[in-house]
């Protein structure tokens, strides 16, 4: 069941999401809305890295030996999210949706 994927938008920010599903042995449950509180045995992890500007940020979901068998849907679902983000007009849909109306400039190097 771990495993890693990663996701390339193709954007000019540079962005990329990477879903991973990883064994812990810390952490408590946080399936069935956080109340669970069981010791955690896998994290499904989704990191969305952007180069310009730099900036990042995870979702950590961590499940019980009980909870753990969404794990491998939790993780498709990030994958399949990403993945439309892929499609340009998707994209740009959802950046509107959140105040962004344009995105930055590839800077030139010389």
């Amino acid at each position: 069941m771990p495993g890693e994927t990663v996701i390339r938008l193709g954007d000019d920010r540079e962005t990329s999401h990477t879903v991973q599903t990883i064994e812990v042995s810390t952490g408590e449950c946080s399936a069935e809305h956080g109340s669970c509180g069981k010791p955690g045995v896998i994290v499904v992890r989704n990191t969305l890295d952007q180069q310009r500007p730099a900036e990042n940020s995870t979702t950590r979901i961590t499940l019980c030996a009980d909870h753990q068998d969404g794990a491998p849907r939790m993780h498709a679902a990030w994958v399949a999210s990403a993945r439309e983000m892929q499609n340009p007009v998707k994209r740009a849909e959802f950046l509107a949706s959140s105040g962004v109306t344009r995105c930055p400039s590839r800077s030139t190097e010389s």
